[in-house]
């Protein structure tokens, strides 16, 4: 119910406010000027913001188990910094531009940056979850260093690159809910296939090896979730930050432990958290528009302080 109202909210207030009777005109089919508007700018918001929000949440529950660590997240891991300069190279080195081609580039950098960051971890004496952590923090900040690399050498590519790096679902087109709408489906419903894996992994490996639990399976199924999700998501609105971090302990918190419960709550968390913080994006600066990807950091990153905190005591 939240949603649906968050939702009405998106399509009557911005810049310009619009009525009621404009809203019911855009559902019978009406073709006047603020239908038009409605559905060129207003629409593609309130379709984009909930999926990308949903499938953030959904990947942010699965990696802060993989990790067993309670401040992980697809940024705190470097998975939306990868996807995001998978992105800039294909578009910039290689010349994809077609927005099923892009796509691509996000998932497989996030599904690389995954794999590369728990490989270091294991690497470096073991899945500890602040290694995790401190690892994935270092891949992210190189990663976004190599970002402003190739914005430098690729000037006359950069306002293209600025539309997957802003972090923000405006003047997003609708088409690219045909493209990354079917990868997060398909990471979401690999996330539900493992649910009943992830509630064991959570206790310890040993347990859940001696449960059967093939574990070494049930880590790439994760990696891959893991990916397409957020790879989808930075197709679609850039690397919104933080949505990942908050909305878990969210689901957590309503919903218990039992990951099956946690999955659903989350993305309907992740879908409200994101079209909420859409509409307060336009008001910020108003008459300006801040990028959603400021808001869902403000707020992410005051959570992450307090959970830090929580842990030190």
């Amino acid at each position: 119910m939240l949603l649906v109202v968050a939702a009405y909210a998106s399509l009557t207030l911005g810049y310009k406010l619009y009525s009621p009777a404009d809203i019911w005109g855009l559902l019978t089919g009406a073709t006047g000027e603020a239908q038009i508007v409605l559905m060129q700018y207003r629409v593609p918001r309130v379709v984009i913001a909930p999926i990308v929000g949903a499938a953030l949440g959904i990947a942010g529950v699965v990696v802060q188990t993989l990790s067993r660590n309670r401040i992980a997240s697809p940024d705190t891991l470097g998975l939306n910094a990868g996807a995001s300069f998978a992105v800039v190279v294909a578009s910039a080195g290689f010349g994809v531009s077609s927005m099923l081609g892009l796509s691509a580039a996000a998932a497989t950098g996030a599904l690389l940056t995954a794999l590369l960051v728990f490989a270091i971890a294991a690497g470096a004496g073991g899945l500890s979850p602040i290694r995790i952590v401190l690892i994935g923090v270092t891949i992210a900040g190189l990663f976004s260093a190599l970002v402003e690399v190739v914005l430098t050498v690729r000037e006359t590519m950069l306002d293209q690159l600025l539309f997957w790096l802003a972090g923000a679902v405006v003047d997003r087109p609708l088409t690219l809910v045909a493209t990354g709408g079917p990868i997060v489906a398909i990471g979401a419903l690999l996330a539900v296939l493992l649910a009943p894996s992830l509630d064991i992994l959570q206790t310890d490996e040993q347990t859940a090896r001696g449960l059967g639990v093939p574990v070494a399976l049930v880590r790439v199924g994760c990696f891959a979730a893991i990916a397409l999700l957020t790879g989808a998501s930075v197709a679609m609105a850039g690397p919104v930050g933080f949505v990942g971090l908050v909305v878990p302990h969210a689901a957590r918190s309503m919903v218990g432990l039992k990951h099956m419960h946690q999955l659903l709550a989350a993305a309907l968390f992740g879908a409200l958290y994101l079209t909420v913080a859409d509409v307060v994006a336009r008001f910020v600066i108003y008459p300006l528009e801040a990028p959603v990807g400021a808001i869902t950091a403000v707020v992410g990153g005051c959570v992450l302080v307090v959970l830090l905190r929580r842990r030190a005591a």
